[in-house]
């Protein structure tokens, strides 16, 4: 047995290790062909053998002079989802580890038969996954996790672990069948012939190559961060559904929508209603103007300086550089958010804020923040102009990052 070329022998790892006989099979493999690594390893206190495995684990790093890393934990009921709770435990450890000690990668010790039960799973959850089975190679948190037992069957690793005497211990509470997870992998994974796995492999090739073609489509109906209504309109539910999911990957820090949610989104935006919807807990909406459909922030930040104290970088930044002459002429001028019931003479018409807003398309997550430039009397004097990045040449008015106004 060898491991993947993706492991190097240059580089340091941390391999995140159970003492089960996947993960100590990949330590002796890593030991074998002269891998550096260090271990971490999380007693959940769980199962009456978790100190007797973190004792073994103690003397087989003390043994083969590896550097081990170890945290106790202890469950509490109000943390409700047991496998919740110490995936967040764990993923957080390394974390810790991995910015302090700057590892290339954390080793996982997936194996073939977690591939395919995650694939069954995925298959009857029936819900939108962005990759089916497990990568290889994949990031989490920052951190870069390599998988490189996909090959490999459980019982070929446990068989490893026996004939060469590598230490391990199987977890007993996995024979228990009142687990889904435990039923799937002992009455129907663990019997799959080598024929029926190949099946499933190709399968699983077959739908992560549709999913790769399906993410170049959808990455061209996303301009801008915003999905064009006219094009979506052509899509059916599934494929406006999958649309979606991919749009929202983009936002990895908001919950995924129910594909209730959607479907009634997709009804709103084929019938030509508004939408303007808070997605809860956050300060993003999602809504339709001028022929998208988008997410973004509703911007608040109140912002009140004189020019003359910001500098010539920020006057120049902020307005088309003509207007440097025109500003100089004034003792002080004055930014602030532009009242939407003020007047300015725009394209030759005196004009409501609020309408020039519209006639100029800015977009409604802007318009609370939009800068006017005005005198101390209170007059109103400039509007920076808006131009999206598709519409915009250098020939436009200076277009600045809302972004930056909004940090001063």
């Amino acid at each position: 047995m060898k491991l993947k070329k993706i492991i190097k022998k240059n580089k340091k790892y941390l391999l995140a290790c159970s003492f089960g006989p996947d993960s100590m099979a990949l330590a002796s493999f890593l030991l074998k062909e002269d891998i550096y690594f260090e271990i971490a390893f999380v007693n959940y206190h769980l199962r009456k053998e978790s100190n007797y495995e973190e004792k073994e684990l103690t003397k087989f790093a003390k043994e083969n002079k590896i550097k081990l890393y170890k945290k106790e934990v202890f469950y509490k009921k109000e943390d409700k989802n047991v496998e919740g709770w110490a995936r967040n435990i764990r993923y957080s450890f390394f974390e810790e580890l991995y910015k302090k000690n700057k590892y290339e990668a954390v080793l996982i010790a997936h194996n073939l038969d977690d591939l395919i039960e995650t694939f069954l799973l995925q298959k009857e959850r029936n819900s939108y996954v962005s990759f089916y089975g497990l990568k290889t190679l994949s990031y989490q948190k920052d951190m870069c996790l390599i998988r490189p037992l996909l090959s490999y069957r459980k019982k070929d690793l446990e068989i490893y672990c026996l004939k060469n005497n590598i230490p391990f211990n199987i977890d007993k509470s996995n024979f228990d069948n009142s687990y889904k997870r435990n039923k799937l992998r002992n009455e129907i994974i663990s019997k799959l012939d080598n024929q029926q796995i190949k099946e499933i492999l190709d399968e699983i090739k077959a739908l992560n190559k549709k999913k790769r073609l399906d993410k170049e489509k959808y990455k061209r109906m996303i301009k801008n961060n915003k999905i064009s209504i006219e094009k979506a309109k052509k899509f059916d539910i599934d494929d406006f559904t999958n649309l979606f999911y991919f749009y929202l990957s983009t936002f990895p820090f908001l919950k995924p929508f129910s594909k209730e949610k959607i479907n009634d989104i997709y009804l709103k935006l084929y019938l030509d209603k508004n939408i303007k919807e808070k997605i809860i807990n956050t300060d993003y909406y999602i809504f339709i103007e001028y022929g998208y459909l988008k997410i973004d922030k509703i911007y608040t930040n109140n912002y009140y300086f004189e020019l003359s104290k910001r500098g010539n970088k920020f006057f120049r930044f902020l307005v088309d550089i003509k207007y440097n002459e025109i500003f100089s002429k004034y003792d002080s001028i004055i930014i602030h958010p532009v009242s939407r019931n003020d007047f300015y003479l725009y394209k030759g018409k005196k004009k409501r804020v609020s309408k020039i807003f519209i006639d100029m398309k800015l977009p409604s997550s802007y318009r609370n923040i939009w800068p006017g430039v005005y005198l101390k009397t209170g007059e109103l004097i400039y509007i920076p102009r808006y131009m999206d990045k598709v519409r915009y040449t250098k020939k436009s008015f200076l277009v600045f990052d809302i972004e930056d106004l909004i940090k001063i």
